[in-house]
């Protein structure tokens, strides 16, 4: 398996709040740019997150990254372990914010910052680094 062309997902129009918080978690995404062990997921989550017309891609391109997390605890591969949490969690919320009828739990969006905390300490970024990432200038 591998992860989809998220450009052939219907497209979405999500709310003004919605789409405010799409450029947070893309700033929170970039502080773990060139640090985080699955580069290809990576880039492929800051791809989704930052195109908020197709987050109804966002279940699709979680079930590869579910698929990479289960294979990183199979090999206790901790910092990778974290960065799919983390990576889970965004694409949990950009789906969320399209009002699909499945949704994951909605509380999903409160976890993306304490997952980027988790993933700062997993992979030696320092925590400095994602609260600037939260304070916009």
């Amino acid at each position: 398996m591998a992860f989809p062309d998220i450009r052939t997902f219907v497209k979405c129009q999500p709310g003004p709040y919605e789409r405010r918080m799409g450029p947070v978690i893309v700033r929170l995404l970039r502080v773990f740019d060139g640090r985080v062990p699955d580069v290809e997921s990576h880039a492929r989550i800051v791809e989704l997150v930052a195109t908020p017309e197709l987050w109804s891609a966002g279940h699709a391109v979680f079930d590869e990254v579910r698929r990479r997390l289960l294979a990183a605890m199979k090999t206790k591969d901790a910092s990778r372990e974290w960065q799919h949490h983390f990576e889970e969690t965004c694409c949990q919320a950009v789906f969320n914010a399209t009002d699909p009828r499945e949704p994951f739990d909605p509380g999903s969006a409160f976890f993306v910052v304490p997952q980027a905390f988790g993933l700062a300490r997993a992979v030696a970024v320092p925590v400095a680094d994602v609260v600037s990432a939260l304070t916009p200038d």
